[in-house]
């Protein structure tokens, strides 16, 4: 056996062995003070990797637990060992004299139709983040990642949105019904429906207060982080901070465009669903029109 084998073979005896030994654990481990429940592809890994480099910030074990979405039959005990012991809190507490949390980042919660009901169960008084952005290019860089992890089949993004109805028929209504079900297709093809984000947010709203749901336009973000960073580091109660470099995290690379015409077609499906999302929330995203 190679050395390489050997390590990755240990490596997975000693991450069983964690495992075993944070579940066992869970009940003395703290739940998340923060969720950022979404979008995919729209800026969600950066933005967690900028509040866990916060000192008065646990990290999560997983970025992207799923908890409430896809594992959601685990239980809460599986939930909890993922986060921080609370006699670890207590010490980074009393070291930097301040408040300390931990969150998680799991962007398919904005989608799921059963998420906002299961939060709120466990979690009512969470603070989340959901970040925006423009749904027409949210769609594409979904479909190219999906292309890029081997997980879409096909390769034209046309092909794709045109057979999407057909993909996905009957698989969000099974998951609003069915708490045991799961959907593949529902969280990966559904490139055109995940962004008719207004329905989505009227979803959660149900179920909290719109303050304790902060919403941020993903290209203003990526523009200039830092202010945007500043609010959401007030909005989960921390002490003021900023990373000195706001790195880009998930890029995902280059691709092919979509043509002028498809593009114009897609701003014009999702000028309502826009305007109804921009009335929901008092906020307007200009640059969304182009």
């Amino acid at each position: 056996m190679s050395a390489k084998k050997k390590t990755s073979f240990l490596d997975q005896i000693l991450y069983k062995g964690e495992e075993k030994l944070r579940l066992w654990s869970g009940a003395n481990r703290i739940l998340p003070e923060y969720l950022i429940i979404g979008a995919a592809k729209c800026g969600t890994t950066s933005l967690y990797n900028y509040l866990i480099l916060h000192p008065a910030v646990f990290s999560c074990f997983k970025k992207e637990v799923h908890y409430f979405d896809y594992y959601f039959h685990k239980g809460e005990n599986w939930y909890r060992s993922h986060f921080t012991t609370q006699q670890k809190l207590e010490s980074r507490e009393r070291e930097l004299s301040q408040h300390c949390i931990t969150g998680e980042s799991s962007p398919y919660y904005l989608a799921h139709p059963l998420s906002p009901q299961r939060v709120k169960a466990l979690l009512p008084n969470v603070k989340m983040i959901c970040m925006l952005r423009n749904p027409v290019d949210r769609a594409i860089s979904s479909f190219n990642n999906q292309v890029r992890l081997g997980i879409e089949p096909l390769t034209d993004f046309e092909e794709a949105i045109r057979l999407e109805d057909e993909r996905i028929f009957g698989h969000e209504e099974r998951l609003r019904h069915d708490p045991s079900y799961s959907s593949f297709e529902h969280k990966y093809f559904s490139y055109i429906r995940r962004g008719c984000y207004a329905e989505q947010l009227e979803n959660w709203y149900q179920h909290f207060p719109k303050d304790q749901i902060m919403v941020i336009q993903s290209e203003k973000f990526y523009e200039n982080p830092a202010p945007y960073f500043k609010e959401v580091v007030n909005f989960v109660g921390l002490n003021p901070w900023a990373p000195e470099k706001f790195k880009v995290f998930n890029a995902g690379g280059e691709y092919d465009k979509m043509s002028d015409t498809l593009r114009r077609k897609l701003l014009d499906y999702y000028q309502p669903h826009n305007e109804k999302l921009f009335q929901l929330i008092g906020q307007r995203f200009e640059e969304w029109g182009r």
